[in-house]
């Protein structure tokens, strides 16, 4: 990456969640990188970053009740997106309609899996 970016990765809080988003963090050498749970996401958390990745295991978990209020009501035109689930396609597309209305741009397909070899394809497709 050539300029340090202020990336939030934000979790359910899943032992198989949390494990892809720190997998992703690693990746991103360089970049300001927080990692939230969404019980402990506050939606000042949300304005700074420049780049974003939601993950969860299932759809409709308890804990992103908030993310979803905010998410309706704030606007990140632009600004790059990653989708991320260990292994739920139900998952990744009800990330997908969460962020819809806040115009996150997905510019990579969402990541299934903890395969390390293609995480990295991925991150850069994301944040190009």
């Amino acid at each position: 990456m050539e300029a340090k970016r202020n990336v939030l990765i934000v979790t359910d809080g899943t032992e198989a969640t949390r494990k892809l988003g720190e997998k992703i963090a690693r990746e991103l050498r360089g970049s300001r990188v927080v990692i939230k749970k969404t019980p402990e996401l506050s939606a000042t958390d949300i304005l700074p970053a420049d780049v974003y990745f939601f993950g969860c295991e299932s759809p409709h978990p308890p804990s992103f009740t908030y993310l979803e209020q905010v998410l309706l009501h704030i606007n990140l035109v632009g600004r790059p997106c990653g989708l991320f689930s260990p292994q739920s396609p139900a998952a990744v597309q009800y990330l997908g309609a969460l962020v819809r209305d806040s115009e996150l741009d997905l510019r990579a397909e969402p990541f299934l899996g903890v395969k390390s070899e293609d995480l990295a394809a991925w991150i850069q497709k994301t944040i190009k």
